[in-house]
Parts: C-alpha cells; sequence; structure tokens
C-alpha cells in the first residue's frame, strides 16, 4: 500500500512541477469567428492522445481540481480495494469531471504496476465516479 500511495504521490508531484515549470498561457479571444474557425472536422477528429503535450496539459490540468487527501482517498478506492468514500472526495471527483476523473484513472493504470489489470481499474473507477453522482451528489 505504502508503495502504490508513493506511486500517486509521485505522479501528482510530477504533474505539479510541470506546472510550475511550464505555465500554460490563456489566450483570451473575444472574436468568436476565429474561434469557430479552429475548430472544425479536422481537429475535432484528432483526439487529445494523438498529441502527448495536449495530454499532458490534459492531466496536470485534472490533477490540480483534485486535493491530495481526495486523490489519497479514490487512489485507494479504486487501486487497494478501500471502500471509504465521504461527501468531500465525492464532490471533487464529480466537480472535475467525468473526463479529468478518467484520464487520469487510464493515466495510472497504464504504468507497469497496475497494466495487468488494467480493465479492472478502469471499471473500478467508472463505478467510483457513479458511485459518487448517485449516492454523494444525488
Amino acid at each position: 500500500m505504502a508503495r502504490s500511495i508513493n506511486f500517486l504521490f509521485t505522479v501528482l508531484l510530477f504533474l505539479g512541477i510541470a506546472l510550475i515549470v511550464s505555465p500554460i498561457l490563456a489566450i483570451e479571444n473575444d472574436d468568436e469567428s476565429i474561434a469557430a474557425e479552429y475548430i472544425n472536422d479536422e481537429n475535432l477528429a484528432a483526439p487529445p492522445e494523438s498529441s502527448t503535450e495536449i495530454l499532458l496539459g490534459f492531466l496536470k490540468n485534472c490533477a490540480n481540481t483534485i486535493s491530495k487527501a481526495a486523490g489519497d482517498k479514490v487512489f485507494n478506492y479504486i487501486f487497494e480495494d478501500e471502500n471509504n468514500l465521504d461527501y468531500d472526495t465525492c464532490s471533487e471527483v464529480t466537480g472535475s469531471g467525468k473526463e479529468c476523473h478518467g484520464a487520469l484513472v487510464k493515466y495510472v493504470t497504464e504504468g507497469p504496476m497496475f497494466k495487468a489489470n488494467h480493465d479492472f481499474y478502469l471499471k473500478r473507477g467508472e463505478d467510483l465516479h457513479n458511485i459518487c453522482l448517485s449516492v454523494f451528489m444525488g
């Protein structure tokens, strides 16, 4: 268990350091016609997984939406088979969005420690999100 917590902490620390070292610049665009030109079928056809930079930026933003305490509880629920959830943890999980939650779980499950049970952990992560939606937020 300590090893898995250290792994999660290392991943979150890496994401935090990467955010500090390479800040993401926000570009404001008041002209919606320019933004509409940028979004076309070609851009929509390329999922974030096709670009490592986009995916890492997305994961960094997702990791920042969840506190370390909630992240630890989510990790323990999915990867250590603990069944303790609380309102605050579920609030952060649902607040981050299903896409963020799913992407973070998928990222961790693709690592060497969890790859053997990849599908099981993805299902467990999806179950956690659904439980949080139905029981704690419903």
